[in-house]
């Protein structure tokens, strides 16, 4: 009974996503400024899962790949010359559940009135074979095998919410990228759990501008013969985005021009298969800016990833910050990145990430790189406290988990992990119920 009630309270935690980001670990974000925002910008989060944790998912070939030449894309002239403030790139093992959804709300934090967001996830897309009706989940690179609504996945009420709240609260220009049909046994193929997910995808959302890699009851086809290993639709989206969408020869490529040339050339090159990409939203937007000399690279049928651009070198704001701060803050500020990429969370008490970040919290300095410390720190605890989740969900409830001295013992930090990031997200969060839901779960053992 205790495991029933954790999952319709993990469930109910994810799906409980307010439409606003007013604040974010204790840490006041302003979502709307007073003043014009007369430069709009682009910020975009890109998502790219080919090699998944849990061995019975199974793997991708180039869906990596493909989100690496579009974050490349993105950085070219292009594509607007993204740097890394404007960027965040997830691959494989860095596309958690807890990263992705750090990077959502780093979305909500920055955007404002006016700027694009884009939203780029290529990877495995399914349901629950027990919830029929479930709306679907984007699979990370932690998800398990099963019972998605345990975690290490992205709900699809939570990614509307997300982007309903980037659209009508922050009146932000909303482009999600989405190549999420994939072939491979998942725990909802026998119900056609991916295209059930391509398919609600392509309903939601309906005030945003998307861009999907297929039809419902299609698959997503990925081989060598495309850029020497890539997905079709991935490798025919970015040569039409450098240039080669663009009919009428005005030097920029709207949604309309890239959905017709996607519908032609990838639908024939997969043949005899079928995948017809499906795009929507305002078919006026400008989605790219042709670079004469990219387009040149690209007619010459470069690698995609290779395509050589002049790149401005610019210092994000972490960089700048830290080279402006005594030496002492920022050697202090590295180790605590250094205690998040170590797993050392909470202990040893002085050589912690606890220790450091309390520590760095209370310095003025460092105001800026308060809240993206704090996303990092309750993403670190959650990813810890699903990685044991999974290992529960594969081995089942054993002997060392239902005796109550070895329990007791095992998983002691669990519980303290939940309700640090439950504290650090806040209680208006969409995870903070969930993560709550999971602390009583690990005290019950």
């Amino acid at each position: 009974m205790r495991w029933i009630a954790f999952l319709v309270l993990s469930l109910w935690g994810l799906a409980a996503l307010p439409l606003h980001a007013q604040e974010k670990g204790g840490v006041p974000v302003q979502i709307a400024p007073d003043e014009p925002n007369l430069e709009s910008q682009t910020y975009a989060v890109v998502i790219g899962i080919s090699n998944y944790h849990d061995p019975a998912i199974p793997d991708l070939q180039y869906a990596d790949k493909d989100a690496e030449v579009f974050a490349h894309f993105l950085q070219s002239p292009a594509g607007g010359s993204l740097n890394k403030d404007h960027l965040k790139l997830l691959i494989n093992q860095q596309a958690t559940a807890a990263q992705v959804g750090a990077a959502l709300n780093w979305l909500l934090e920055v955007c404002r009135e006016g700027d694009r967001a884009i939203i780029y996830f290529s990877g495995h897309g399914d349901v629950e074979s027990k919830f029929r009706h479930q709306p679907g989940f984007l699979l990370c690179w932690n998800a398990p095998a099963q019972v998605y609504i345990g975690g290490g996945v992205i709900d699809l009420r939570v990614l509307q919410d997300v982007i309903s709240a980037l659209s009508f609260e922050v009146n932000a220009k909303v482009l999600v990228i989405a190549d999420a049909c994939r072939s491979g046994k998942l725990s909802g193929s026998s119900i056609g759990g991916s295209q059930t997910t391509a398919a609600n995808l392509q309903r939601i959302f309906a005030n945003e501008s998307k861009i999907l890699s297929c039809q419902q009851n299609e698959y997503s086809i990925e081989g060598e013969q495309w850029g020497d290993g890539r997905g079709a639709f991935s490798y025919h989206l970015i040569n039409g985005l450098y240039g080669l969408a663009d009919a009428n020869g005005d030097m920029e490529v709207s949604l309309m021009e890239v959905g017709r040339y996607l519908q032609d050339h990838v639908s024939a090159e997969v043949a005899p298969l079928q995948q017809i990409p499906f795009t929507t939203g305002d078919f006026t937007a400008v989605l790219a800016r042709v670079d004469s000399d990219i387009l040149d690279q690209v007619r010459e049928k470069r690698d995609q990833s290779m395509l050589v651009f002049a790149m401005t070198e610019k210092r994000g704001i972490e960089e700048t910050l830290l080279a402006s701060v005594e030496p002492e803050i920022s050697a202090f500020y590295f180790e605590f990145e250094k205690a998040l990429e170590e797993h050392r969370l909470l202990a040893p008490k002085s050589h912690c990430a606890e220790y450091y970040f309390n520590k760095l919290i209370e310095l003025p300095a460092l105001a800026p790189l308060h809240s993206s410390m704090t996303r990092n720190y309750a993403a670190a605890l959650q990813d810890e406290v699903q990685a044991e989740m999974n290992a529960i969900l594969k081995s089942g409830l054993t002997k060392s988990i239902t005796s109550d001295q070895e329990a007791v013992w095992i998983y002691r930090k669990y519980p303290i992990y939940c309700q640090r990031a439950a504290e650090l997200l806040g209680q208006s969060h969409y995870m903070y119920d969930a993560l709550q839901a999971r602390k009583r779960f690990f005290e019950a053992e």
